[in-house]
């Protein structure tokens, strides 16, 4: 899953706003991706959230890309009103790709149901978010369990379990409502995490994510040590696929790198 962050306050990126000239190029960069991942709201905690209106108007320029593209779209969002929007989109335009609701609020709600009834063709995302309301996703650092070890990982598997559900793709979330801890705990027992929920599809993002930088000592993501964490963010990914099973998206900030 290669991932476009079209937002000038992402926490990967070097404060780059991308045109969609910019996007088309990078998309090309991508090569052989099996999904294209797009935001437009950056979740960082210390990035104020925006709403809707704005959401829509960073991602209404990038439709036509979106639409002349031969394979699923995720869009990373936790607004229904932008995922609504797309959705009549994609049935207007008569697009055939698959729509994927990645959707970082972790809340199943009635969107959620209507989404997923809309169309045998759109896919959701449930994520790992403990903040109580939607609107509050971006401040998830605020909302974190106690437990640590196999307590709660345990808890995490009890998080999941209600929503194993045809077309739903679960992920634990790397980075959300998370200690630095919590972070290397899920990551490193994933495998078992999976096996206690007993579900076969899933999502795993930690590409560049601020665990990785703080491991490597990296204050910050430059031009100089972006390769660095990539590399490292590759190596993880090496170290973990022999106790991984089922469908997996990785999301990746970079694809070329994914060579297992």
């Amino acid at each position: 899953m290669g991932v476009i962050n079209i937002t000038p306050n992402s926490f990967s990126g070097l404060g780059e706003t991308l045109s969609p000239v910019k996007v088309s190029e990078r998309i090309e960069e991508f090569g052989n991706i099996d999904v294209l991942d797009v935001g437009a709201e950056s979740t960082a905690p210390m990035n104020e959230s925006i709403g809707f209106e704005e959401e829509w108007k960073r991602l209404e320029p990038f439709l036509s890309i979106l639409k002349s593209l031969s394979l699923p779209i995720s869009i990373d969002t936790y607004h229904p009103e932008t995922i609504g929007q797309l959705a009549c989109f994609w049935k207007d335009e008569g697009i055939k790709s698959p729509l994927i609701w990645n959707d970082v609020s972790g809340k199943f709600d009635k969107y959620v149901e209507e989404f997923l009834e809309l169309n045998k063709n759109f896919y959701y995302v449930f994520c790992h978010n403990l903040a109580p309301k939607r609107e509050l996703a971006g401040k998830h650092m605020r909302f974190i369990s106690s437990f640590e070890g196999q307590q709660y990982l345990e808890e995490l598997a009890s998080y999941f379990r209600p929503f194993k559900r045809e077309r739903v793709i679960l992920d634990p979330t790397l980075g959300f409502s998370k200690t630095y801890e919590q972070n290397w705990l899920v990551l490193s027992k994933f495998g078992e995490l999976q096996r206690k929920v007993d579900h076969d599809f899933w999502l795993l993002g930690f590409s560049r994510k601020s665990f990785l930088r703080k491991k490597l000592g990296l204050d910050k993501i430059t031009a100089e040590n972006r390769e660095q964490l990539d590399q490292y963010h590759q190596k993880i990914l090496n170290e973990l696929i022999p106790d991984l099973r089922g469908t997996i998206w990785i999301r990746t900030h970079r694809p070329d790198l994914m060579n297992f």
